[in-house]
C-alpha cells in the first residue's frame, strides 16, 4: 500500500461498520540479483542463522527455528541460488519441514531489518528481536534489508538496482478503500483474491437490502489477523450508506 495511506487494521474482534468505496488490484513484485551471491558476502544476521546459532544462544535458536528458516528460504530465492543450491544451505541450517522452505522460497520478499528488529510472538511473524539474531557490523546501517546488504544495491538509483536484477511477479493483492462510519474516516485493506471474491459476494448479497451494512473485523488465521467481513441489520435511526449514494 502507499506509504501516505491510513490502514483500516482493527484489534482481533472489533467491528467496524464500513461503506466500500473501491477496490483494486495490485501485483506483488520479488526482486532476485541476477547473480548468484558468495556466502561471505551474507549479513551478519544471515551468517547467524547459517550457522546454526551465531548471534542466538541454544534456547534461542530452538525458539525462533520456523522464522529463521523462513527468512533464510526468502533470503535465498532473491540473491540467486538455483533451487537446488539453495535447499542445500537451507537444508543445513533449518531443522523444520521442508514445506517452509516450498513457501518461502521465491515466493515471498525477505523481511527488511526494521520488520526482524521487531517483537514477535512467534511464526508466521517474522520479528526476530527476541532471539538475538541482529548483531550489525559496520556496513549494516547503510543498508535497509539482508538482501540489500548481500547484493550491494542500498542507496543506489532504481536503474543501477534494475540491472543488477530482475522482477518476479508472485501474487495479486488487493487494496480495498472504505469509508469507517465509526471515525467518520476513510482507510485501507488489503486483501488476497479468496479474500475479495468474499467481500465481492457480500456486496451482491447486500445491494438488495438497504438495511444491512457491511461489518469489517480480524480474525486469527494460521497466526495471522486476516480480514473478514459479514452482514449485520443497521441498527438505529436510519442513514443513509454512503455507499448506497455513491
Amino acid at each position: 500500500m502507499p506509504a501516505n495511506s491510513r490502514r483500516l487494521q482493527p484489534a482481533e474482534g472489533k467491528e467496524l461498520p464500513v461503506s466500500i468505496l473501491s477496490i483494486t488490484a495490485w501485483e506483488e513484485m520479488l526482486w532476485t540479483a541476477m547473480e548468484t551471491v558468495p556466502e561471505q558476502a551474507f549479513p551478519p544476521c544471515i551468517k547467524g542463522i547459517v550457522s546454526r546459532g551465531e548471534g542466538a544462544d541454544e534456547a534461542g535458536e530452538a525458539k525462533g527455528r520456523y522464522r529463521t528458516a523462513a527468512i533464510l528460504a526468502a533470503f535465498l530465492g532473491q540473491t540467486g541460488y538455483s533451487r537446488e543450491e539453495a535447499k542445500r544451505i537451507w537444508s543445513g541450517a533449518a531443522a523444520v519441514e521442508e514445506q517452509i522452505f516450498d513457501k518461502w522460497f521465491l515466493k515471498m520478499n525477505c523481511p527488511g531489518c526494521r520488520a526482524m528488529k521487531r517483537q514477535s510472538k512467534g511464526y508466521p511473524d517474522l520479528g526476530v528481536a527476541d532471539i538475538g539474531l541482529c548483531r550489525p557490523d559496520e556496513s549494516c546501517p547503510k543498508f535497509a534489508s539482508p538482501v540489500e546488504y548481500a547484493c550491494g544495491i542500498g542507496g543506489k538509483e532504481g536503474g543501477e538496482e534494475k540491472e543488477a536484477g530482475s522482477l518476479l511477479r508472485i501474487k495479486t493483492q488487493y487494496r480495498v478503500r472504505a469509508f469507517d462510519w465509526s471515525t467518520g474516516r476513510e482507510g485501507e485493506i488489503e486483501l488476497n483474491q479468496k479474500e475479495k471474491e468474499a467481500l465481492q459476494a457480500l456486496l451482491e448479497e447486500k445491494s438488495g437490502q438497504k438495511d444491512k451494512v457491511i461489518v469489517y473485523t480480524r480474525t486469527k488465521v494460521r497466526g495471522r489477523l486476516r480480514p473478514k467481513f459479514f452482514l449485520r441489520d443497521w441498527e438505529g435511526p436510519r442513514r443513509q450508506m454512503l455507499s448506497d449514494i455513491l
